[in-house]
């Protein structure tokens, strides 16, 4: 058994957070039981929900939850009984009393194994993690962006007013969220012609199109008045 079994204690929780700072297992340097149960422990006690809230907190037990959930739960109840932490596997050497010294310190070779597989295990902690926050960041931006299309009818004082001139003005307008389309004339009477202007906004960088009227109502020596003929959502 591990000693981490009660999640919802806070300081077992940073506990449990500051050993996997080094380890990138519960207990060894290869997954066992031992994280099986922690991990069942961190799910059922809602930790990791709590520990979402501070990111900068818990690293380590996220690189770890990650990596140890990304395996299928059928491999998991594979894994090995595992030691309790800071303890020694329940085993001894064979031969009896005839201990050698790679029984009592630990085989060169083995040790440069483990520090190899040590390596590489947090690295597939690390990419796991790292896809996963790419997943959750790409469902983020999957969201359709909500627009609206607006004609705008600008009608200006006199027939003789340049309503090139007036066209570029209202182009001038710039706002966060809009974006102007086609344009063209069209006669209204007595040879006066309105300038009917298409735009396309962000709705929720546009709330309103009063802020973009009041805009080209602002061409005060061209624009006599402005309407809204045609608004519709994209």
């Amino acid at each position: 058994m591990t000693r981490f079994t009660d999640l919802s204690n806070e300081s077992q929780l940073d506990e449990l957070n500051e050993h996997l700072a080094d380890h990138s297992y519960v207990a060894g340097v290869r997954p066992s039981q031992a994280d099986q149960e922690v991990l069942r422990a961190v799910n059922a006690s809602g930790a990791l929900v709590a520990a979402s809230g501070a990111l900068d907190r818990y690293p380590h037990l996220r690189r770890w939850h990650a990596h140890i959930s990304s395996f299928p739960a059928d491999q998991r109840g594979q894994w090995p009984a595992g030691v309790a932490n800071g303890g020694a596997a329940a085993t001894t050497p064979s031969g009896g009393d005839d201990l050698t010294a790679d029984d009592l310190f630990g085989d060169d070779d083995d040790e440069e194994e483990d520090e190899e597989a040590y390596r590489r295990q947090q690295e597939r902690a690390a990419a796991a993690l790292k896809a996963k926050e790419q997943r959750d960041a790409a469902k983020g931006k999957s969201a359709p962006v909500a627009k609206s299309s607006v004609v705008f009818d600008v009608k200006p004082w006199e027939a003789d007013t340049d309503m090139a001139a007036m066209e570029a003005a209202v182009r001038r307008i710039e706002l966060d969220g809009l974006t102007w389309g086609a344009a063209q004339l069209v006669p209204v009477a007595f040879g006066v012609r309105k300038l009917q202007i298409m735009a396309t906004i962000i709705d929720e960088k546009v709330p309103s199109t009063d802020v973009i009227t009041e805009e080209i109502e602002g061409i005060e020596d061209l624009v006599q008045s402005v309407e809204i003929a045609a608004f519709n959502k994209i």
